[in-house]
C-alpha cells in the first residue's frame, strides 16, 4: 500500500462518490476522518502481513501448483492492494453518506423486503462461504467492543434526530466494515475463494479487532462535543424531542451464564405481548352486525350465514324469556356430567348444544328466549373456543382440557362481562397459565406420568367440582399451576445449561476432529506412502491436529507447522533421484523427526509410548534410504482409513452423473435463502413443533442454542437434549413444514384478538 501522504484524500474519495453528499454535523464529518484515517493504517499493517503469510506459504507448499497457486496471490495483492484500498475507502465514504441521508435504513428495508418476498434463490457455493465469513467475523468482533458499539450507536442516534442509527446502520459497525472490504476485494482482486478466506481472517485480525481505539476516538469526539457524556442505558430519544432507537445492544452482561438463561426463555419470557383491549361499545357494534348478517341470511334461505361463525339467535326463541341468573344456575347443574362426557371425547365445543338443550327443557318445541346481552356474550364464548379447537400451538391433551372448561368460562362471562375486558381476571389467567404451562407437553408419552399434565388435570377437575359463584376457585388453582411451573422451569434452567455446555465441549471437539480429518485427507488423499508412515499419519497425528486445534485454533501457527508436517512427511517419503532433492531430504530429515516429537509431547503423556511411537517412525524415515523401494510396500489410503479421515466411498455424485430420481431429489433438497435467513436469525428460545423423521413422531422443542452454524441444540420442557440439527438442516425443515414455530403470546388476548378480526371481515 502507498504511504499516507500518497492516498488519495478523504474528500477525494467522496468527490468521486456517485451520490451527492448531504452535509451533516461537522463532529461526524470529524469522526469520518479520524475513522477512515486509523482503517488506512490498519489496512497497510494487514497487507504486510498478508505479504509475508503468502510468501511462507509458497515456501511451505507440498506441490508445484500449491505453491503457483501462493505466489500469484501474493502477486495479485501487491499489484492491486491500492486498488482495494482506494474502493474500501469509498464504500466507507458512501456509508456515511447513506446514514446522513437515511439510506442505510431505506437499504435496511429492501434488503428485509427481498428476503420475505418469498425469493427462492440458492445460497450456496462461494457466496455462502463469504456470507458465513461476514457473519463470523461480525459476531466475534461485536462480542469484543460491545459497550463501545453500544455507546457509540446511542450517541450517533442522538446526534440525528431524522435517522435511526444501529448495528445495521452504523457505518462503524464490523458489519458494515467488514462489507466494505469483502466488496473492495470482490471487485479489485482476481484470486479464488480459498485466498479470498484467507484474506477475510487476516483482514479481521489485523483490522476489525484492532477498532476499539477507533471507537474510543469516536465516542471522546461526541462526549467532548456535549452529546451524552453518560449513556443511559434505557435511552428513548422521544423524550429529547425525537423518535425512539431502535435495535439498542444491550449491556454488557456480567454473567454470560445469566444471559443464556435469559435467551432460553427468551420465547416465554420476553415474547411479544398483544396489546389487545376489549372494548365493550365497539364489540356490541360487531355483535350486532354478526346478529344482522345471521337474521338476514335465515329470513332469504332459511339457512345459516355462511361466515366463519355461526350466531345463534337466542333472542328470538318464542318461548319465555330467561334470566341469566336462572341459567348460570341450571349450568352449575349440569356442569359435573358435561365435564365427564368431555373428559371421554376429543376435544369438541359444546357451548351452544349445552344452551340450546337448557333453553328447550321445559318445552322443546317452544325453546325460552335470552336477552341481548346473554346471547352476545354466549355467541362470543363459542367463537372463543372455536378458535381454541383450531389453534395449531396447542396440544391436543391441553386443548382438551381448555374444553373442560367451557361450562365454567361461560357461567363467568354470563355473571360478570368484566371477564372479556379485564386481563387480570381469575378465570383468564387460569387459561393463559395452563395453555403457558403445556406449551413444551410430550405427547408421544404417557401423559399421566408427567407430574405438571397431573396438576393441570387435578386443577380442571377442582374447577368444575367447586366453582358456583365464586371466582376464588380459579386463583387457587392457578396460583398451584403457576407455582409448579416455577420450581419445573428452574430446574429446568439448570439442566438446560448443563446441556448446553456439554454439546458445546462436543461441538468443539467435532469441529477439531472435522478441520483435522479434512487438512490430513486433502494432503494424502493422492499420496503413496509406507504403511507405517500412512497409519502414524491417520492415526496418531490426527489426534495431534485435534489437540492443537482445541488448544490453539485453526488460524493459529502451532496449527499450520502441525499441518505443514504431514506435508513435508509425505515429501519425505517420495523417491527422490536428483541431487538437490536429496540434499534438501538429508536436511529435513532430523528436523522433521523433531517436529513429530515436539506434537506428540502435546498428544501423548506417557513418555514411554511416546517415545516408541517416535522410535516407529524413525525406523520407517530411516528405511527409506536403507532398504530398496521394492521392499517396502507403499500404497494409498485403505478404505479403513479413508472412513477414519471423515470421507466414505458414497461421495456425492455431480449432476450429469444422477439419474432422474437423483435429480429430483437434489432439486427437492435445494435450500431458499429466505428460510435460510430465517435459520439465521431465530432467536434462541423459541419453541417449534417438529417433526422428526428417525422416530415418526412429533417433538414440542425449544431452541436452547446456536453454536455454529452446523449445531442447533434443541431441549424439551425438561431441558434436556431433543434434536441437534444443522442451520441448514433446520432451515430445510422449516421450509418443508416439518419444523413450525409456535406463539407462546398469551392464549386468551391471542384468541380473542383473532375472534374479533374475523367479526370485523365479516362486517
Amino acid at each position: 500500500m502507498a504511504p499516507n501522504n500518497q492516498r488519495p484524500g478523504i474528500h477525494e474519495v467522496q468527490r468521486s462518490s456517485a451520490r451527492p453528499r448531504v452535509a451533516p454535523p461537522r463532529v461526524l464529518d470529524h469522526i469520518q476522518n479520524i475513522a477512515l484515517d486509523n482503517a488506512v493504517q490498519l489496512l497497510d499493517h494487514m497487507f504486510s502481513a498478508a505479504d509475508d503469510l503468502f510468501y511462507d506459504l509458497s515456501k511451505r507448499a507440498s506441490t508445484n501448483n500449491e505453491e503457483n497457486l501462493y505466489f500469484e496471490s501474493m502477486r495479485e495483492i501487491r499489484i492491486k492492494k491500492q486498488g482495494v484500498a482506494n474502493e474500501f475507502l469509498r464504500a466507507l465514504t458512501n456509508e456515511f453518506n447513506d446514514l446522513v441521508t437515511g439510506q442505510s435504513q431505506a437499504k435496511l428495508n429492501r434488503t428485509d423486503g427481498d428476503i420475505t418476498s418469498g425469493s427462492l434463490s440458492i445460497v450456496e457455493g462461494d457466496d455462502l462461504e463469504i456470507e458465513l465469513a461476514l457473519n463470523n467475523m461480525t459476531g466475534r468482533t461485536r462480542e469484543i467492543y460491545k459497550e463501545e458499539l453500544y455507546e457509540l450507536a446511542i450517541r450517533l442516534d442522538h446526534l440525528l434526530l431524522q435517522v435511526t442509527v444501529n448495528e445495521n446502520t452504523n457505518p462503524l459497525d464490523p458489519q458494515q466494515v467488514g462489507q466494505a472490504f469483502i466488496s473492495a476485494c470482490l471487485k479489485q482482486l482476481n484470486v479464488g475463494i480459498k485466498i479470498r478466506l484467507i484474506l477475510f481472517k487476516l483482514f479481521e485480525k489485523h483490522v476489525l479487532k484492532q477498532l476499539g481505539h477507533i471507537y474510543t476516538d469516536a465516542n471522546q469526539v461526541l462526549i467532548d462535543s456535549g452529546i451524552l457524556p453518560k449513556v443511559p442505558r434505557n435511552l428513548n430519544k422521544g423524550e429529547s424531542g425525537g423518535h425512539s432507537a431502535s435495535a439498542q445492544p444491550e449491556a454488557p452482561e456480567a454473567n454470560p451464564q445469566a444471559q443464556q438463561h435469559a435467551n432460553a426463555e427468551a420465547q416465554r419470557a420476553s415474547a411479544p405481548q398483544i396489546n389487545f383491549t376489549l372494548d365493550i361499545n365497539s364489540l356490541n357494534t360487531l355483535m350486532s352486525a354478526a346478529r344482522a348478517s345471521q337474521a338476514n341470511m335465515f329470513a332469504t334461505t332459511g339457512q345459516n350465514s355462511g361466515s366463519n361463525y355461526t350466531y345463534y339467535l337466542y333472542s328470538s326463541n318464542p318461548g319465555p324469556a330467561m334470566a341469566a341468573m336462572e341459567l348460570s344456575a341450571l349450568l352449575t347443574k349440569s356442569q359435573p356430567v358435561i365435564d365427564r362426557q368431555l373428559t371421554t371425547r376429543k376435544p369438541t365445543n359444546v357451548v351452544s348444544d349445552v344452551v340450546n338443550q337448557l333453553l328447550s327443557k321445559r318445552d322443546p318445541k317452544a325453546p325460552q328466549a335470552l336477552d341481548q346481552t346473554s346471547e352476545d356474550v354466549i355467541n362470543l364464548v363459542a367463537m372463543f373456543f372455536d378458535n381454541i379447537l383450531e389453534d395449531d400451538n396447542l396440544p391436543i391433551a391441553i386443548q382438551s382440557l381448555i374444553c373442560r372448561l367451557q361450562i365454567p368460562v361461560l357461567k363467568v362471562a354470563l355473571r360478570d362481562q368484566n371477564f372479556l375486558t379485564d386481563s387480570e381476571h381469575p378465570a383468564r389467567k387460569l387459561i393463559n397459565t395452563i395453555t403457558e404451562a403445556g406449551l413444551g407437553l410430550d405427547e408421544s408419552k404417557p401423559l399421566e406420568r408427567d407430574p405438571l399434565y397431573r396438576k393441570i388435570v387435578d386443577g380442571v377437575q377442582t374447577v368444575n367440582r367447586l366453582f358456583k359463584v365464586d371466582t376464588c376457585v380459579f386463583t387457587e388453582v392457578n396460583n398451584d399451576i403457576e407455582e409448579m411451573v416455577k420450581k419445573e422451569a428452574s430446574r429446568a434452567r439448570v439442566v438446560e445449561k448443563r446441556t448446553t455446555q456439554a454439546e458445546a465441549g462436543k461441538n468443539r471437539i467435532k469441529l477439531a476432529r472435522a478441520a483435522a480429518q479434512g487438512a490430513l485427507y486433502d494432503k494424502m488423499r493422492d499420496a503413496t506412502l509406507p504403511d507405517v508412515v500412512s497409519s502414524f499419519l491417520t492415526n496418531t497425528w490426527l489426534q495431534v491436529l485435534i489437540i492443537t486445534y482445541l488448544k490453539h485454533g485453526q488460524g493459529s501457527s502451532d496449527w499450520i507447522e502441525m499441518e505443514q508436517l504431514v506435508a513435508d512427511v509425505i515429501w519425505l517419503c517420495k523417491q527422490h533421484t536428483d541431487e538437490r532433492s536429496r540434499q534438501r531430504k538429508t536436511r529435513l530429515q532430523p528436523d522433521i523427526l523433531q517436529r513429530i516429537e515436539t506434537g506428540l509431547a502435546a498428544a501423548i503423556d506417557a513418555e514411554d509410548t511416546r517415545q516408541q511411537k517416535i522410535a516407529e517412525i524413525e525406523r520407517a524415515v530411516v528405511a527409506l534410504d536403507s532398504a530398496p523401494a521394492e521392499k517396502l510396500h507403499y500404497r494409498t489410503l485403505d478404505e479403513q482409513q479413508r472412513i477414519t479421515l471423515g470421507k466414505t466411498a458414497n461421495e456425492e455424485k455431480a449432476w450429469e452423473d444422477m439419474s432422474a430420481l437423483e435429480r429430483q431429489q437434489s432439486k427437492y433438497q435445494e435450500l431458499s435463502s429466505k428460510y435460510y435467513q430465517i435459520a439465521k436469525n431465530i432467536p434462541e428460545g423459541t419453541w417449534l413443533n417438529y417433526f422428526d423423521e428417525e422416530t415418526g413422531r412429533q417433538l414440542r422443542c425449544k431452541l436452547s442454542a446456536k453454536l455454529d452454524s452446523d449445531s442447533y441444540i434443541f431441549v424439551n420442557r425438561l431441558g434436556l437434549k431433543a434434536l441437534e440439527k444443522s442451520r441448514r438442516q433446520f432451515a430445510y425443515d422449516m421450509q418443508f413444514n416439518k419444523a413450525k414455530t409456535l406463539d407462546v403470546r398469551p392464549i386468551f388476548e391471542r384468541v380473542m384478538e383473532s375472534v374479533v378480526s374475523r367479526l370485523k371481515q365479516a362486517a
